[in-house]
């Protein structure tokens, strides 16, 4: 046998390796999303959950059991936490990505969810969804624009103190009004801590990270790589959200496909940015921090 085939027989025992790495990995993915989904679906109606969701308003149990599920299935891999995202390296500089991530996200809530709602559109129907998916690529460009010129940050003091203040802005708006209640508080918890964290140290964190191990991120764009494990991690992750309206315990059989829509494109979103920094901390502010205020207010206002 000639080098040259010993070098080709190694090629191809490499191709091979690596397309049952790939499928193995793919089905890992999709087998604990179809567990995640299972659980929600029969656990919902149980009667623990539904008292979280008549007294708290957000079931902290069952998001419990899915990081539990995701941790553990990290640590079954046996890769290092910061593989995953989880990583205090560089954390001033993302926590300052995080904040300005914040910002930008006004216009897909703003101009995509408040438009929605001004123009009549249900954003759990298509009509909706697509728009409010428009408003997201929107915020996507300019996110892009953002980290293209983002500088490296060596203090995260600022940052923080703006966090907590804001994290207590529905707080004291509930207090000056007399309207403090455990839903207020619960809201802003569940959101930053439970939604914005624990949602993206699943599919950003897990999901994400672990098709990138399996495919590579060999696309670059605007100085971002990513490869398909961006996509499909946004696409479990807007299949995720329309079970939002599917709860067959309080007589809701039906798909939010459009929020399904708008939630991939805000996966891209968060997506973006953990392909970015490499870290689940600007991501996780990105994600809960908009959602805590914004629900937190919404929960004391009552606002549709």
């Amino acid at each position: 046998m000639t080098v040259q085939e010993i070098h080709s027989g190694d090629r191809s025992l490499r191709v091979m390796q690596s397309v049952k790495t790939r499928i193995l990995i793919t089905l890992e993915i999709f087998a604990v999303f179809a567990i995640f989904v299972v659980l929600r679906v029969t656990l919902t109606p149980t009667r623990i959950v539904q008292w979280e969701l008549d007294n708290l308003e957000w079931s902290y149990s069952l998001m419990i059991i899915f990081v539990a599920i995701t941790t553990l299935v990290i640590v079954l891999t046996r890769k290092n936490w910061a593989d995953y995202g989880v990583s205090a390296k560089n954390w001033q500089t993302n926590l300052d990505i995080g904040m300005k991530a914040f910002l930008v996200s006004f216009i897909p809530l703003g101009l995509g969810w408040g438009g929605a709602q001004q123009l009549g559109l249900d954003p759990n129907k298509m009509g909706g969804g697509t728009y409010i998916a428009l408003m997201e690529i929107a915020g996507i460009a300019v996110l892009l624009w953002v980290l293209n010129r983002q500088k490296t940050i060596q203090s995260g003091r600022r940052n923080l103190i703006t966090i907590l203040l804001l994290l207590f802005v529905p707080i004291v708006v509930a207090l000056a009004m007399r309207s403090l209640s455990v839903v207020v508080v619960s809201t802003v918890v569940w959101q930053f801590i439970f939604s914005g964290f624990g949602e993206e140290f699943t599919f950003r964190g897990y999901f994400q990270s672990r098709l990138n191990q399996a495919f590579g991120r060999p696309a670059k764009l605007f100085g971002i790589q990513f490869g398909v494990g961006l996509i499909l991690a946004s696409l479990l992750f807007g299949f995720w959200h329309a079970f939002n309206t599917f709860d067959p315990a309080v007589g809701l059989s039906s798909f939010a496909w459009g929020w399904a829509l708008s939630t991939f494109v805000g996966g891209l979103f968060f997506g973006v940015i953990r392909e970015k920094t490499g870290s689940l901390l600007a991501p996780s502010i990105a994600h809960g921090l908009p959602d805590a205020v914004g629900e937190g207010l919404k929960s004391l206002f009552s606002w549709m």
